[in-house]
């Protein structure tokens, strides 16, 4: 493995793979490099680009303003966004109809999503339908709530995986087919059921390819397919870009790194660069192995082992953690010794605030979406509980005649969080999910603007109100047409719980706020970090650490990375034990 630092060039025609721990400035060396391509290579001419893959838009946005003057023979985009307009939108029609794919209503990809009336539908039409018997019969499972709410759970977990043929079948996790009881314990589903389910997903996948909706994973599976069966969109694919790099390459899957093998392996050259102690995307596939075992003829390892950002005492914490790359100090600065603060969250961020100058930031990393939430809204509470949407929809729907109800008020909720934090693009297009037998694009873009502008205009009127309140604004003025709430147990979560308390758990994909999940800090910086741990459990990391086997430890060595100049870490509290043994490590403080 050959070591190089952020100012080194390397050849230009050559499969490339890169190492870099985090700070070492890969992304500044990313730049020079695409920038010695453009200067050496006569394989671009005027139609021809650099494509330059990323991992988020964010990172996208970055890259992009480097660049400078260089943009227009360069392609900077996410890989799912590469895939949909390069193969899939050209190139669907080739699909034929064996996904029953709706191109005309195909309008770009989306998180999954899950729509009860399709998993219905589904349920009702199966092929097996008739070995579904009691307690799990037909009706049983649409129509009881504790199914409604396994099945519904268990769909949510549906993947792609691709076999050693390179086969691509679909799965989901049994062990997420449960529901909660009323003593708070998991009750699965019978396995027998699941089996018989699990035969025909595609099918229930298809009913959502019918309306043109397709989310992530869906590109890629296209995308693989169009590929593997249509070698012509290679040679396409390979014209356009004689050159291709992957930043953050430890984030994909299985699925993604064939397709970027197929276009590697001929004229395409392929560049990764990434770091296998940064990969926290187990949830999607993701597999730290994935990095170090990429292969393509003649390609060349590279290392750099330096960190740029961050103070001698932050690199120090970084060293303890990590075996396999020791950073070298290029900065430095001896800077602060790193702070454990231990007590409520919210009193230990006004304890860095005190601690740092008035006009520096800081910015607070969590592990989960409702502790970031309730860090960017002030909210003490020290409970919060991450899957009260998914339960207010369950409830919803097993009390209500009209299964519509719940999926306009969390519409309508998520678009007035997404438009807050700046996403209007993505707010409008929650609301105009509400109206897609509206075949007008411009029509139903009108009506869901007018909603949006009226939901913020009242935003004060419900936000620390029950969510009683939303509902009776909603049914008033946006979809009078949901049916109205009687007596029983969906009243009673409507009148209990505030409509604060759901928008702790919306997923914010694109959060520019201080206060944000580690997996999306991810590719940033920021002078002053705050990481909240909910449980001491997780400064195990300082101890045993383990990067390679555990993926918790990947997150907490991702969070610590950020840090520029101060590093804070919070708990809520630690024992006498751990207070021994952390005490030559941080300065250990009570908040």
């Amino acid at each position: 493995m050959i070591k190089i630092h952020s100012e080194t060039l390397i050849p230009t025609e050559e499969h490339f793979r890169i190492a870099a721990g985090p700070g070492a400035g890969k992304t500044y060396w990313l730049i020079n490099h695409i920038k010695n391509v453009l200067h050496q290579t006569k394989r671009l001419k005027k139609t021809r680009k650099i494509a330059c893959i990323t991992y988020t838009n964010i990172a996208v946005d970055t890259i992009l303003k480097r660049l400078g003057t260089n943009i227009h023979q360069v392609e900077v985009m996410t890989l799912h966004s590469f895939l949909y307009k390069h193969l899939l939108k050209p190139y669907a029609s080739y699909l034929g109809n064996e996904y029953e794919l709706n191109i005309k209503k195909m309008d770009g990809h989306q998180d999954p999503v899950l729509h009860f009336k399709k998993v219905k539908h589904w349920i009702e039409t199966h092929p097996n339908s008739d070995q579904l018997v009691n307690p799990y019969s037909v009706n049983q499972l649409i129509k009881l709530r504790q199914n409604i709410e396994s099945v519904t759970r268990w769909l949510k977990s549906l993947k792609y995986h691709i076999d050693k043929n390179g086969d691509i079948s679909l799965t989901c996790d049994n062990k997420q087919a449960y529901y909660i009881n009323e003593e708070d314990e998991q009750k699965y589903l019978n396995k027998t059921c699941l089996n018989i389910l699990s035969l025909d997903l595609l099918a229930y996948k298809k009913l959502y390819w019918l309306k043109g909706i397709l989310d992530h994973n869906d590109v890629l599976l296209f995308s693989y397919q169009l590929l593997k069966k249509y070698p012509f969109i290679l040679n396409v694919i390979r014209s356009k870009f004689p050159y291709l790099f992957i930043d953050e390459f430890q984030d994909t899957n299985p699925i993604q790194i064939e397709i970027l093998k197929l276009i590697g392996a001929q004229e395409t050259i392929v560049g990764i660069i990434g770091d296998e102690a940064q990969s926290i995307f187990g949830f999607q596939g993701a597999n730290p192995d994935q990095f170090s075992s990429f292969k393509l003829p003649g390609l060349v390892d590279y290392v750099m082992e330096d960190n740029r950002r961050s103070t001698n005492s932050i690199i120090d914490i970084l060293n303890i953690i990590r075996k396999d790359i020791k950073q070298n100090k290029i900065r430095n600065i001896e800077g602060d010794i790193p702070k454990l603060l231990v007590g409520n969250r919210m009193a230990a961020l006004d304890w860095v605030k005190k601690y740092c100058n008035k006009d520096e930031d800081i910015c607070s990393l969590s592990r989960d979406n409702p502790t970031s939430n309730a860090m960017r809204r002030d909210y003490n509470e020290q409970y919060m509980n991450d899957k009260l949407i998914e339960e207010f929809i369950n409830v919803d729907k097993s009390s209500s005649s009209n299964k519509y109800r719940s999926k306009v008020i969390i519409s309508c909720l998520k678009a007035v969080e997404y438009a807050r934090e700046g996403d209007i693009k993505k707010a409008i297009k929650e609301l105009e999910s509400l109206d897609g037998d509206i075949n007008d694009t411009d029509e139903r873009k009108k009506i869901a603007l007018k909603s949006l502008h009226l939901l913020l205009g009242k935003y004060d009127n419900y936000k620390n109100k029950p969510l009683y309140d939303f509902y009776l604004l909603v049914k008033n003025n946006v979809k009078t047409e949901i049916s109205k709430l009687g007596r029983g147990a969906a009243a009673t979560f409507y009148e209990t719980n505030t409509y604060e308390q759901l928008t702790l758990c919306v997923n914010i994909s694109e959060d520019f706020s201080k206060h944000k999940t580690i997996h999306k800090s991810k590719g940033d910086e920021f002078d002053n970090v705050l990481i909240v741990f909910n449980s001491s459990d997780a400064l195990e990391v300082f101890l045993n650490p383990d990067l390679k086997k555990k993926e918790e430890h990947r997150i907490s060595y991702v969070a610590l990375s950020r840090a520029r100049e101060r590093l804070f870490i919070t708990v809520p509290e630690i024992n006498d034990d751990l207070t021994r043994r952390l005490k030559p490590i941080f300065d250990i403080e009570l908040v």
